[in-house]
């Protein structure tokens, strides 16, 4: 008897910025992990219905599963991934009894939703017979949510646990001496397992996870907070400084970025009255 893989990716991908997107929560008895970075929109299943905003994860079980709806002025952008496996249900279901629900904020969702993009985008008709790479960062994305790798106090050097650091303390500036501290190793064995654990220094990879939440403040509606604030909520004192690494990165000034948000939001106004 051959026996299922403990994790099996059967479909996953990302909505963007679609106004009228609504999905059902999930199908053919898989469940349904949803990472949603900004936007907003609505579950309703028989229980009632339950408010989305970035920041959150959903993991959707196949019973009263439900219908989950994209706000049409303010659409949620959101990773999702559509899993069976034995382990994989079992960690999904554990997670949902210990938060009490379905939806709920999560304090690393930028290391999560870069977990579901490296799986990229799969739409498969039957469920694999092996594990292959989606399944591998699957149980990376559910270990991750369950909290079985973020243990504080930790201090071994693994991707996990650097990103954790950085999560956690991205409102402060990088400082390499502090963070070899943390890990009770050399400013040169940090570095170094660094770049072998993801190519990029540690500044870099800082810096790419301050970046993507600032693209996040920066787009929230009705933000009341200026270059300056933000640039403090990431980590960066100057706010020049910060300025120049977020074009660097993205292409424009911060200014601009969220000038150019708020004409789309606009512009989908105007659409939707029309």
């Amino acid at each position: 008897m051959k026996v299922s893989p403990p994790f099996q990716v059967r479909t996953c991908g990302m909505i963007n910025n679609e106004p009228y997107h609504s999905t059902p929560g999930t199908r053919d008895n898989d469940v349904m992990l949803t990472v949603f970075l900004s936007g907003r929109g609505s579950y309703t299943n028989k229980a009632g219905r339950i408010a989305i905003t970035g920041g959150m994860v959903g993991l959707v079980e196949p019973i009263d599963a439900g219908i989950l709806v994209s706000d049409v002025v303010e659409p949620y952008t959101h990773y999702y991934c559509r899993f069976n496996g034995g382990y994989a249900k079992f960690l999904a279901r554990e997670i949902v009894k210990r938060e009490g629900k379905r939806f709920f904020p999560i304090e690393y969702i930028l290391q999560l939703a870069d977990i579901l993009r490296q799986m990229g985008s799969i739409a498969r008709d039957r469920l694999p017979d092996k594990m292959s790479q989606p399944e591998i960062l699957l149980a990376r994305a559910l270990v991750l949510i369950s909290g079985a790798d973020q243990q504080e106090g930790s201090s071994e050097l693994t991707l996990f646990a650097i990103e954790h650091y950085l999560q956690t303390h991205i409102t402060e500036p990088t400082y390499l001496d502090e963070i070899a501290d943390y890990f009770n190793v050399s400013k040169s064995t940090l570095c170094r397992r660094v770049r072998q654990l993801t190519g990029k220094t540690v500044c870099q990879l800082s810096e790419e996870m301050k970046i993507e939440w600032a693209k996040i403040l920066l787009g929230t509606k009705n933000s009341s907070e200026n270059i300056a604030e933000i640039a403090r909520r990431v980590g960066y004192k100057d706010a020049l400084y910060f300025s120049k690494v977020f074009k660097k990165h993205i292409g424009v000034s911060p200014k601009n970025w969220r000038r150019g948000k708020d004409e789309e939001r606009r512009a989908k106004r105007g659409n939707i009255g029309g």
